[in-house]
């Protein structure tokens, strides 16, 4: 039960990574949240990367015709949670960003570390019968993400591409988790209440919900789900900035595996854009995958 217990740890592990900030040309500005990672309360560390591949057209500023663009995000995340008690879970996660944008006559390139985000767990449910076929866990958390990325002036035309917001943002998340034998079945969602930068802007806040199935071998696991991303519009000097390239709502299909050899799990996940409507319309995401690796203490 322990080591089907781990593969969904990690699922939840990846997928939390890649819930970006953005849903449009932007993303992994700063922390996303951890999400409900962990569905065994247990102590960990790992490191996932995360891609992402948007192409953009709009009229061009100056002149007639129609420009073009491609930006790319790149994310690692060092992660970790740690075991308080028996209910109790905390989570930090460490984001570096690699973002570029690449138009018809330009390219802009912004790396550097971004905002972490802690988190507290409490595990409100968890229940396994006498012969450990089933389980069903309900897990809530709530935290805060700080302003340590560098972040820019929001008339910057690199604005979504730096790796901080330089706010504090409130992030509330919430879990379902049941296992009958090798099937696994996991619901999260996740909302990011955004704060106020020095310069009065507010980037859009952030709503997400996933969920996953999961069919578990001997020592490996494939799993299949869904994925609904929305961010709301951007605010400076307290009105909304309607003309917001962050803005918008994608839905993905996601699949993947895990592979387990004692505390070690690694694991990939690929994301196959099923609707989507982007920054009024402009953007489109191409490419979207992670792969994670995980070392479990207990």
């Amino acid at each position: 039960m322990k080591k089907e217990i781990l593969f969904f740890v990690c699922l939840v592990l990846s997928h939390t990574a890649l819930s970006c900030d953005v849903c449009g040309c932007g993303a992994f500005n700063s922390t996303h949240g951890l999400g409900t990672l962990a569905q065994g309360n247990r102590t960990s560390i790992g490191l996932n990367y995360q891609y992402r591949l948007y192409k953009s057209e709009h009229p061009k500023v100056f002149g007639n015709g129609i420009e073009h663009s491609t930006d790319y995000f790149q994310r690692l995340d060092v992660l970790g949670q740690l075991r308080l008690s028996k209910r109790w879970q905390l989570q930090l996660s460490l984001p570096i960003g690699f973002n570029k944008h690449v138009a018809d006559d330009t390219t802009s390139q912004k790396n550097g570390l971004g905002d972490p985000t802690l988190m507290v767990n409490f595990f409100l449910f968890n229940k396994q019968d006498s012969l450990q076929t089933r389980l069903f866990r309900w897990i809530v958390g709530a935290g805060v993400k700080s302003p340590v990325g560098k972040f820019t002036h929001p008339n910057d035309v690199d604005l979504y591409l730096y790796p901080g917001t330089g706010t504090f943002d409130a992030v509330f998340q919430n879990s379902f988790f049941f296992q009958k034998k090798r099937w696994s079945l996991l619901q999260t969602s996740q909302y990011i209440l955004r704060g106020e930068n020095k310069y009065k802007y507010i980037p859009g806040s952030l709503f997400s919900a996933s969920l996953f199935g999961q069919y578990k071998f001997r020592t490996w696991g494939i799993y299949a789900g869904t994925q609904y991303s929305w961010s709301g519009v951007d605010y400076l000097n307290r009105k909304a900035i309607s003309s917001s390239p962050t803005q918008g709502r994608v839905l993905t299909g996601i699949i993947g595996a895990s592979v387990q050899f004692n505390s070690w799990v690694i694991q990939g996940n690929y994301h196959i854009p099923i609707a989507q409507n982007l920054g009024d319309g402009n953007s489109h995401q191409k490419t979207a995958f992670s792969i994670s690796l995980n070392y479990f203490f207990n």
